[in-house]
């Protein structure tokens, strides 16, 4: 059988939630808390229903749980963004783009989708300059593992902060952004260190420390963010 996605919707306490299925060649059930208030839930591709149902059952509490985590999370930031660690304040703005003002982001009016949208362009193309100002300081660290820099894509990723490309791209989740620079610096070297080493092994390690003498410090930080209800990886 092949991969697929499909969603269907499941009653949560008092709510009904939407529950996205990933059916894939793993071994295992993976429950996740999305962004947009939704369950993530990877699977191994044959799984039946009626097996997704109990097991979304067995861990109702949790999901109950990341459910009103969500819910305050969204309250709390409802009319601010993190942008490198510092909170950034939204207001209405004229125009069709985003424009900053000190601790404020102006945001273009009309429906709340076309601010989404306005700001999520916005979001990307600050994190197109500062992921790549930030590979252009480190690749001449690398360069001898590769005469090619990689190609930076912005993406959204559910599960991971970066990941590198056999192919030549290092792909950087936008919604790394939020996190401080040196935490964005962090998953930057990781990923550069990984033209050296494409496993986590010994030799990896020991290029992380070797370029930033505090990566434990730094790891451990990093390992306390959680994004769609799971801890993300490089």
């Amino acid at each position: 059988m092949k991969a697929y996605k499909q969603q269907f919707i499941t009653q949560l306490g008092d709510a009904e939630v939407v529950v996205a299925i990933q059916a894939s060649r793993r071994k295992s059930m993976r429950l996740g808390w999305s962004a947009k208030g939704e369950i993530d839930l990877r699977i191994p591709v044959g799984v039946r229903k009626s097996e997704v149902l109990s097991f979304l059952q067995r861990h109702e509490q949790w999901l109950l749980q990341r459910r009103l985590q969500w819910l305050e999370e969204k309250e709390q930031n409802r009319g601010s963004i993190t942008l490198l660690g510092d909170k950034l304040a939204l207001a209405p703005g004229p125009g069709r783009s985003v424009v900053r003002q000190g601790n404020t982001l102006l945001v273009p009016g009309g429906t709340e989708e076309q601010r989404s949208v306005a700001l999520d362009k916005w979001l990307r193309q600050q994190a197109r300059e500062q992921y790549q100002t930030m590979i252009d300081l480190w690749w001449p660290e690398f360069r001898q593992y590769n005469p090619v820099k990689p190609t930076l894509r912005i993406k959204r990723m559910k599960t991971r902060w970066g990941s590198l490309s056999t192919r030549g791209y290092i792909n950087l989740n936008v919604d790394l952004l939020q996190q401080p620079a040196d935490l964005v610096e962090l998953v930057v070297v990781h990923e550069l260190c990984h033209l050296a080493h494409f496993d986590h092994g010994p030799g990896f390690r020991a290029l992380m420390q070797h370029h930033l003498a505090d990566v434990k410090q730094r790891e451990q930080r990093l390992n306390r963010v959680r994004l769609n209800g799971l801890i993300p990886t490089c």
